[in-house]
Order: C-alpha cells, then structure tokens, then sequence
C-alpha cells in the first residue's frame, strides 16, 4: 500500500474510532440521566392513586424507567378489584430514584408490616424523591419518614390517616406538599397534581405542561387549592 492510500486509511480508522467514542459517551450520559421510578403494590391499594400517576410518568418514556414492586413479585389485587401484576419482589428490585406510595383501604394492615416499612426507609434513604398519594402518607409517616417534616394526606378520613405520624407537621389545606426529597398529596386525584409538580421540578414546566395537555387532564398548580380540606370530617378537627 503506497503512503497516501496508508495516510487515507488512517485517518478514516481515527475518525471512526471518533464517532465511536462519542456515542459510547452520548449513550452512558443518556443512562445516567434516567431515573427508574417503582411504585409500590400492597393488597387493596387505590388504583388511581397508582394509575393516575403511571399513566402521567409512563408517558414521559426515555427518561423514565417505570416498575411496579411488592413484597413478593406477581399479582396484587386491588381495593377496588382488579389485579395488578408487581413486576419486582423486595428482594430483586433495583435501585430507585423515584419512589411511589399509594394509599387505599389495604394501607392500614401495611401500617403493621415490618417487611414493608423497613424496606421503605432503606429504599427512601436511597432515592432522590419519595412520593405518597392519599392515605400512603400514612405508610410513610409509620415508617417515621415524615417525622418533623410537612405533609398532607387523604381529607375524608383525616383523623384515621394522620393518626400513625404524630410528630408529622400534617398540612390540612394543601392539595399536595412539597418538602424537598418527600412529596406528599391529598386523596387519590390528587396524585395526578402532585405528579405533574413533581415532573416541572425535575424536568421543566414545559414538559409538565404538554404531558397534561396528552392525558386531557387539568393540571391544579397552586398546592392550596383544597376544597376538599372542608369536608364535615375535617371540619370536626378544627
């Protein structure tokens, strides 16, 4: 092979070797910037306050990765019925970034699970940001996650839900709370709110904006509009 033929080839080989590099670097940023968000199963738990926000994270795609786990993986049933399939076990879950409690009826014999609390503060300590819809404030406050922090909870059965977090700094009025890495929402819908707050935090209002744009949803910004904070069952506190 004569030099400039050589000269040629070499520095096709360099530019290649180039091009390969940077998508090997562009793909490992791409990994690195996902988050994998579980949400957590448990029998008779609410489905919307699973579904509602799923169906808003599930559509972001690329940069979230979302799993549902329970103790052990497979079926759970819901309160309102029907199944749910727990993807992970406690024992093969990976790593989370985001993590995902919702309330229902079931979350009171969750409040006694040791398995599950324990798993929660490990998994909480880890992840960039613990969510609760509903009544799952209660799980998190009998972990003592809430302990001395601000959160909000279901408003029809405010003194059942509140009544495992007495050191929590229980928000009445509040359609959901945001205290840093612990983001907690009123009853069920409520979640969907609160998820689309969460996302603009993390990935801007715009993406916020045009993901309820594609569920139709009206997204409630303002974290005190709570017309649900005056139910009779409320009002019996103040």
């Amino acid at each position: 092979m004569n030099p400039i033929n050589m000269l040629v080839m070499h520095t096709i080989i360099r530019r290649a070797l180039a091009i390969l590099l940077l998508v090997g670097v562009t793909a490992a940023a791409a990994d690195a910037s996902k988050r994998t968000l579980g949400v957590l199963l448990f029998p008779g738990f609410e489905m919307l306050d699973a579904c509602g926000p799923m169906e808003i994270w599930g559509n972001m795609k690329g940069p979230i990765q979302l799993i549902t786990v329970a103790s052990t993986k497979g079926a759970v049933a819901s309160a309102q019925g029907p199944q749910m399939i727990a993807e992970h076990g406690f024992e093969d879950c990976p790593k989370l970034d985001l993590l995902l409690v919702p309330g229902g009826f079931g979350a009171f014999e969750v409040l006694k699970d040791k398995t599950t609390l324990d798993w929660l503060r490990a998994r909480s300590a880890q992840a960039e940001i613990t969510m609760s819809v509903c009544n799952g404030a209660s799980i998190l406050a009998a972990a003592g996650l809430l302990d001395g922090r601000k959160a909000t909870t279901n408003k029809a059965f405010w003194t059942l839900a509140t009544k495992p977090g007495p050191k929590v700094q229980w928000v009445r009025k509040a359609r959901w709370v945001d205290d840093r890495n612990l983001v907690t929402s009123s009853g069920v819908s409520a979640g969907m709110d609160m998820t689309l707050h969460v996302i603009s935090r993390l990935y801007g209002v715009k993406r916020a904006e045009a993901l309820a744009r594609t569920t139709e949803y009206e997204w409630h910004r303002d974290p005190s509009w709570d017309p649900f904070a005056d139910l009779p069952e409320v009002k019996r506190k103040k």
